[in-house]
């Protein structure tokens, strides 16, 4: 039987990657002790090397495997340590404070940090304010701004990673209604949306952690991706919200209060836990639904897929 070397290859090292990351994810492997094996980064180029000088021999199918572990490996450590093996440059020194005013009843906010902290939150009125750090150069976030728009983007850079440390603290009013866009790498953020309202909310974030606080919000249209990294989803009594949330090599955690209606759509996908007929919903067709769902005043419905990752309904230890 003749094997097809790359669908081998490619099979051996996104399994090992899968198995390395969702160790990591449910704590069987630390975290902090595979940040350390970026030392050995060499051991790559060794497999690789011998995938080819072995290419033409019986025992091709040998350096295949081995060279696949290897990557796979490195693949899977590089989606688990997140952000430890791409260390930002140090602290904020200076930060520059910009504000206005949204002057009708909706408005698009639009937030692209890459490396650092991001705390934002919500405040009764139309008014927006953004206290943002300036990196040693001088650089800023770019701003676009306007009566019904705000924008703020880290500068653009030729390295993912090689800038300042950044600090984000921005406030938005509440009585606006929002479509709230956030791309948060290598990341620790905080979205405190507590009785906001938002015809769309997409939230993607890469290699770090975010909590994103939903007492009493009202979110038409979730989207949310987290990639490499922790996403922490607390709800109360007051929360509604309708949309889908996807992790890759990650972990998601819901903190949902029980008079509060929930369904959760999971579809197929490959190393993923949940613990949501643990937690008492219902099965039927990979949907899961608590018992009030119809007559809830409140209601959580999501779509959920995942990929070497994990979800925790209201996990033991809380959120």
């Amino acid at each position: 039987m003749h094997v097809n070397r790359g669908f081998l290859f490619w099979g051996v090292a996104l399994i090992t990657a899968g198995a390395v990351a969702l160790a990591a994810t449910q704590g069987i492997i630390d975290p902090a002790a595979l940040s350390g094996l970026w030392r050995l980064w060499p051991v790559v180029l060794i497999a690789i090397g011998l995938s080819v000088i072995l290419s033409r021999t019986q025992f091709a199918w040998l350096g295949t495997l081995a060279a696949a572990l290897v990557v796979g490996l490195a693949g899977g450590v590089l989606v688990a340590t997140g952000p430890g093996f791409a260390s930002c440059n140090g602290e904020p020194t200076a930060s520059e404070t910009v504000d206005g005013t949204f002057t009708g009843t909706s408005a698009e906010v639009d937030l692209d940090l890459t490396c650092g902290r991001m705390d934002l939150e919500m405040a009764d009125g139309t008014a927006w304010q953004a206290v943002t750090s300036v990196e040693a150069d001088g650089s800023q976030p770019e701003r676009s701004v306007d009566a019904d728009s705000l924008s703020l983007r880290s500068e653009s850079s030729g390295l993912p990673f090689a800038r300042d440390r950044q600090s984000w603290d921005i406030q938005l009013g509440r009585d606006v209604m929002y479509d709230l866009s956030a791309t948060l790498n290598a990341s620790d953020s905080q979205l405190d949306l507590t009785a906001g309202r938002f015809s769309a909310l997409d939230l993607t974030t890469n290699a770090g952690s975010t909590r994103l606080l939903l007492g009493g919000a009202a979110v038409t249209e979730l989207d949310v991706q987290a990639n490499a990294g922790s996403l922490t989803l607390v709800a109360d009594g007051a929360t509604d919200v309708t949309g889908s949330i996807g992790a890759n090599a990650g972990s998601i955690d819901l903190c949902v209060p029980p008079e509060v209606g929930l369904r959760i759509v999971v579809e197929s996908s490959v190393a993923f836990s949940h613990n949501l007929e643990d937690r008492g919903l219902a099965e039927s067709d990979d949907t899961f639904t608590s018992a009030n769902f119809e007559t809830a005043e409140s209601r959580i419905d999501l779509e959920l897929q995942g990929n070497a990752a994990s979800f925790n309904l209201n996990p033991e230890e809380g959120c």
